[in-house]
């Protein structure tokens, strides 16, 4: 299936923001939506989301942009932390398996 892609006009309608605020979160490394070969912007689902959620904190909880920022690279580091310990505990899962004595 191929995956569905958004102008900036569209994806700003979609988040109920203006097309210069999303040019602002490009700038300031908040997003980073693909380029078409023409370089247009192109904002797939999950750039559309974490738009939103930008957008959530923004104004519903008062983060200014640096704030948003630290709570990103926060995010990001928790997520990529979360997905090590799994790959982890599969290594663990997959060699307790293996090798292993039973003693009766």
């Amino acid at each position: 299936m191929e995956q569905q892609y958004y102008t900036i006009k569209v994806a700003a309608e979609l988040c109920g923001m203006h097309e210069q605020s999303l040019r602002m979160y490009e700038r300031r490394g908040l997003i980073a939506p693909q380029r078409s070969p023409g370089n247009i912007r192109r904002f797939s689902a999950q750039d559309v989301e974490q738009i939103r959620f930008i957008k959530r904190l923004v104004d519903e909880l008062g983060v200014n942009l640096a704030g948003v920022e630290v709570i990103m690279h926060m995010r990001q580091q928790l997520i990529e932390t979360q997905q090590e310990l799994l790959a982890l505990q599969d290594e663990r899962d997959d060699g307790s398996a293996v090798g292993t004595v039973t003693i009766r």
